[in-house]
């Protein structure tokens, strides 16, 4: 009995002491208008112990007597900590993500809250483009951002990419939007004189970006005035936090090749080619022994097959190394990085490397004085192929040389027999002994003060500069090739761009009433600027027979020496003011006079404006009870903005031209007419938006209506020849962009380890010309410029099919698709055949993650333009350049009567014209694109505490690795710049990759 007394009272001391070692803490969980939150994540820190909340917000949980503080999180909410000390109930407020940010955007001069926009801005993280594998951010940004159009015309490392917000503006101008880059605007675009491409973006590395916003409106734009017409990417560049020091290295490896392939335009193989030859030689009429003689001119028993495409196209490899530390303490904090990033392309002899740095520190240097100073700069050495037309394009002479020749010789030397290639150049020999590169630097640098005059007002100045430097080598060897001729040549390009900024402004914030509910800011500026380009050259020909000798001063014979030098500057004055009542009406308005060197004293400045308007409606008293409404906005704005670069420096003046070309005398001669009259082109942009957001943020729709006129376009009008000019540039034109812009975020499904995030956008703009200087056509290749259609149009012969009975090609004889005929059509034949801009375009994103694990993927979709195949004439054309290789797709020909297909009799030598422009070589270009992809895992915290590390994240990352075409017919890749023109470039690569990232 004792014995048994003594074990219960034992099981009662450890029930109680187990008792004393937990403890149920209650609560609720609200939003900050009191109401309940369920399913909100309650979790002792530290530890795996959780629980949910109820319906009603309500929880219960068991926690350690040890246990101080408890996390709550919930979708749509800022996640809190809250000590729980002795506490068995508690109350807890979540803060709604819809004022993440309160939100703070980046706009110009400056942030903002997001609900205080009146503007159409997009805003892009860090997450959404560090580690990507892109030369250049530019390529970063397609499907991102709703309206923003990126398109890519060459696979080319370190190639452009062409950007354009809302359609194009200007007929002569560029459509490229301005970059502001930590307030300096830059330099942009392809810089090159020599090589295929090169871009000045190519040297930012894109993981040292820690934000981007696209100003799409007068409202966010106009504050820059003259320049803001295509619209404004505003990059801001990673700083440093107070603290401990961060580090983190970021690491990617992978393969690429070509991302597009129809087999319809495979190379054919020799014995094809033969075959197809002999066919067409036949049908030229040609004897039997003439027969016999050209096939064996062309390789008949040779014994050859050699696949040159095969041997131009390769897997390109790419890899990034990048490495950066953050700390501080209370008054100064800093950011430095480096990086490294290698690609080769997925063609032969193409290759970009570059390498930056970066340095942004900050310092508090009293209560009132604040100085900033910040340094990026990355050196790129690129390495291009020709491209396009010229024989020296590996890619295009491909297509060209002919299967029956080989590129080496027996003993495994090179052929570099002009005879035994068909006239054309052995393009992978030229790949050797040829040279062309590029070697870029940059450097963007500022430093600014901003000093605290009163609580609420404040003088910022800062002074920015972007230079970089450009040298470029071409060495055509005197063996083989288009060197040969002249014994080898060289050529050497030196560009520098320098550009410097000054800007100064004031800024005040200040309520109105005393509660706050009205109130006011405003900012006024001065900024000048001045831009210098300088561009020197040197050529020279007949080398020593080697190809180590490349550079000009190797040549006997100089040829050409040339420098010059381009300036501008800007000054301008600008201002702007929002006033917000009770967070529910905000007003803006801005107003900038810019002035510009490149305008006569006439017209050298220009003023420029706009006003915007913000209702934020969910807050409204009304609103009060419609609790599945989570935001409410409409928003509205108008204004004037410009743009200058349909024109050079001195256009606006009459210039002359001095030589030595009579009789070697020197002398001048006017080489530009002038115009004291010219001014900038205008643009007047209205946009009408409306935010919504409803189920705490489970759904939000973005909804935009916008357009946008262009007027004084600065375009060419003819002249008298009396003049001793044929045209002269005048502002005369006029342009109109209009569309509708969705962004819709949904997310389906939250659990506490599991979410899925769904984002899909869509833009439609329509492009009208509306005038045109005395209402006449304006020809370009196989565009014409007409009023009320769109620019970038289309107008072409149409094909009307083969004749089943004869094989022949027909066209249409007139542009009312009334007879047929098989002889080529006159010019006034051509109709309009579609555009080049597509109609629709947009991206699907889905995001899940689980627990650890992250699946990603991007959908990039474009829907309603035509791509032209330019060279297909040459390898689809029936006979046609009957020395050059064909493609599959002449296999499927016309070869006795009642044959139904849409390539014509095989004719050596050509079958009527069918080679000449028409709409047969004018595809759909819509497509569907599987631009991201990507599988991430974290490694779990407490296994990476050990080894003193805070977070590491292992991926493997697809970028552009399928591509649904509509156009079965469609030749190369649906990606062809803004002219929508197949050229042969470097292919447009797939990518696969592996990568980690590591913090501690």
């Amino acid at each position: 009995m004792r014995k048994l007394v003594t074990m219960l009272l034992c099981v009662v001391l450890a029930i109680t002491q187990i008792a004393a070692q937990t403890r149920t803490v209650k609560g609720k969980v609200t939003d900050s208008k009191s109401n309940p939150v369920p399913n909100a994540s309650v979790v002792v820190k530290g530890t795996t112990t959780g629980t949910t909340s109820d319906a009603n917000g309500d929880f219960s949980i068991n926690v350690p007597a040890s246990a101080k503080v408890l996390v709550i999180s919930s979708l749509n909410y800022t996640s809190q900590e809250v000590s729980i000390g002795t506490k068995t109930n508690i109350t807890v407020s979540l803060v709604s993500t819809e004022q993440d940010l309160q939100e703070v955007v980046v706009v110009g001069y400056g942030s903002k809250k997001k609900s205080d926009l009146t503007g159409s801005v997009a805003t892009l993280k860090a997450a959404e483009i560090e580690n990507l594998p892109f030369s250049s951010v530019d390529k970063a940004l397609q499907g991102k951002v709703a309206g923003l159009q990126s398109v890519a015309a060459s696979g080319q490392p370190g190639a452009s990419q062409n950007i354009i917000i809302r359609g194009i503006s200007s007929v002569n101008g560029s459509s490229n939007p301005l970059w502001i880059i930590d307030g300096i605007p830059v330099n942009t675009g392809d810089a090159s004189r020599l090589q295929t491409t090169s871009n000045l973006l190519s040297t930012l590395n894109p993981n040292d970006i820690e934000s981007i916003s696209v100003l799409k409106d007068a409202a966010s734009q106009s504050i820059y005035g003259s320049r803001a017409a295509n619209g404004v990417i505003v990059v801001t560049t990673k700083k440093g936090k107070g603290g401990k020091t961060k580090f983190r290295f970021d690491t990617e490896v992978g393969q690429s090749n070509t991302a597009y392939t129809n087999d319809k335009y495979k190379p054919l193989s020799a014995q094809q080619y033969l075959d197809i030859t002999r066919e067409g030689l036949v049908n030229a009429g040609q004897t039997p022994a003439n027969v016999t003689a050209t096939l064996t001119a062309l390789g008949l028993g040779n014994g050859i097959d050699f696949n040159w495409l095969d041997n131009v196209v390769r897997n390109g490899t790419q890899q990034q190394y990048n490495v950066s530390a953050s700390g501080g303490n209370d008054k100064t904090q800093f950011f430095l990085s480096g990086g490294r990033f290698v690609q080769d392309g997925t063609t032969i002899n193409s290759r970009l490397t570059r390498t930056n740095g970066n340095v942004n520190i900050t310092n508090q240097a009293t209560d009132k004085l604040k100085l900033g100073f910040s340094l990026n700069g990355g050196a790129v050495n690129q390495r291009a192929p020709l491209a396009g037309g010229a024989f020296g394009n590996p890619v295009l002479s491909s297509y060209f040389l002919l299967p029956t020749y080989s590129a080496y010789k027996a003993d495994g030397t090179y052929n570099l027999t002009s005879a035994s290639l068909g006239g054309l150049h052995n393009t992978i020999a030229l790949s050797e002994l040829d040279k062309r590169f590029l070697r870029q630097a940059s450097l963007r640098g500022s430093v600014y003060g901003e000093y605290k005059i009163l609580e609420n007002l404040k003088f910022k100045s800062q002074y920015g500069v972007d230079y970089n430097v450009l040298e470029e080598d071409q060495y055509n060897n005197p063996l083989h090739g288009d060197g040969a001729a002249s014994s080898g040549r060289a050529f050497s390009y030196y560009t520098r761009y320098y550009n410097w900024v000054w800007t100064n402004t004031l800024d005040l914030q200040q309520n109105i009433t005393r509660g706050g509910d009205l109130s006011f800011n405003a900012q006024i500026g001065y900024e000048a600027q001045k831009s210098s380009g300088y561009f020197s050259s040197l050529q020279s020909q007949q080398f020593p027979p080697t190809t180590t000798l490349t550079y000009p001063a190797s040549g006997a014979s100089p040829t050409t020496a040339s420098a010059t030098i381009s300036e501008y500057s800007f000054a301008s004055q600008f201002a702007s003011a929002a006033v917000n009542y009770q967070n529910r009406f905000v007003v803006s308005g801005s107003f900038r006079r810019d002035g510009s060197s490149k305008f006569s004293p006439n017209n050298k400045y220009g003023n420029f404006w706009s006003v915007g308007g913000t209702w934020n409606v969910d807050r409204e008293r009304f609103m009060e009870n419609v609790k599945f409404i989570t935001q409410l906005k409409l928003r509205s704005s108008y204004g004037v903005n410009g743009s200058n670069t349909a024109i050079g420096n001195y256009d606006a003046l009459p210039l002359y031209s001095f030589g030595s070309n009579y009789n070697q005398l020197p002398g001048s001669a006017p080489a530009n007419v002038g115009d004291p009259n010219l001014t900038w082109e205008l643009n007047k942009p209205f946009n009408v938006g409306v935010d919504v957001s409803i189920l705490k943020n489970r759904i939000s729709l973005t909804a935009e209506y916008y357009t946008r006129t262009s007027s004084s376009l600065l375009l060419s009008v003819p002249l008298s020849r009396t003049s001793g000019f044929a045209s002269a540039t005048r502002n005369i034109g006029t342009l109109k962009n209009e569309g509708i812009e969705l962004n819709l975020s949904v997310v389906p499904v939250q659990t506490k380890n599991f979410k899925w995030d769904i984002d899909f956008n869509f833009a439609n703009n329509k492009n009208t010309v509306v005038e045109l200087p005395g209402g006449a056509d304006i020809a370009n290749g196989n565009f014409i410029i007409r009023q009320g259609v769109p620019l970038n149009s289309f107008f072409l012969r149409e094909w009307a099919g083969v004749d089943p009975a004869t094989g022949d090609p027909n066209w249409y004889a007139d542009n009312v698709r009334g007879t047929k005929t098989n002889v080529y059509p006159g010019v006034n034949a051509r109709v309009l055949a579609g555009n080049a801009q597509p109609k629709y375009f947009g991206s699907l994103n889905n995001t899940i993650t689980f627990k650890n694990f992250t699946l990603s993927a991007q959908l990039y979709y474009n829907y309603g333009n035509m791509v032209y195949d330019t060279w297909g004439g040459y390898y689809t054309g029936a006979g046609f350049g009957a020395t050059f290789n064909k493609v599959a797709r002449v296999l499927d020909r016309w070869q006795k009567a009642g044959d139904v297909t849409d390539i014509p009799k095989y004719i050596y030598g050509g079958n009527k014209n069918f080679q000449s422009a028409s709409t047969f070589y004018l595809q759909k270009g819509d497509f569907v694109r599987l631009r991201e992809i990507q599988i991430g895992y974290n490694l779990p915290k407490e296994v990476l505490a050990k080894a003193g590390i805070s977070s590491a994240n292992f991926y493997v990352r697809g970028t552009n690795l399928f591509t649904w075409v509509k156009d079965k017919n469609l030749a190369f890749d649906p990606e062809q710049g803004t002219n929508s023109a197949s050229n042969l470039n470097v292919f447009i690569p797939k990518t696969v990759t592996v990568g980690l990232s590591v913090a501690f």
